[in-house]
């Protein structure tokens, strides 16, 4: 199986692993230790994306954040918040 992606979108998942294992040793609950590697995989990938906000289809581009197939990592960041929280929200 291949994956089609980015160096930095690869760098910026692996960092988002460091977020897990932090969570973990912390022994956070699960729904905070993702909900955290969401905004860590959200705001990496936004801040780069900003930074070359001047150019064109910066916010979707391929050529300028992490990406995973064909969804820029913001999105699967804020995928993974919202899983989450649903996800929290649901339990009794």
């Amino acid at each position: 199986m291949f994956i089609q992606g980015n160096k930095l979108g690869l760098l910026m998942f692996v960092t988002c692993g460091l977020v897990v294992i932090a969570s973990l040793i912390l022994r956070l609950p699960d729904m905070v230790g993702m909900v955290g590697v969401g905004f860590a995989l959200f705001l990496m990938d936004i801040i780069v994306r900003l930074r070359s906000r001047i150019l064109p289809g910066w916010l979707f581009s391929k050529e300028i954040g992490g990406y995973l197939y064909f969804i820029p990592a913001w999105i699967g960041g804020l995928v993974v918040i919202a899983i989450n929280l649903i996800s929290g929200l649901q339990r009794p």
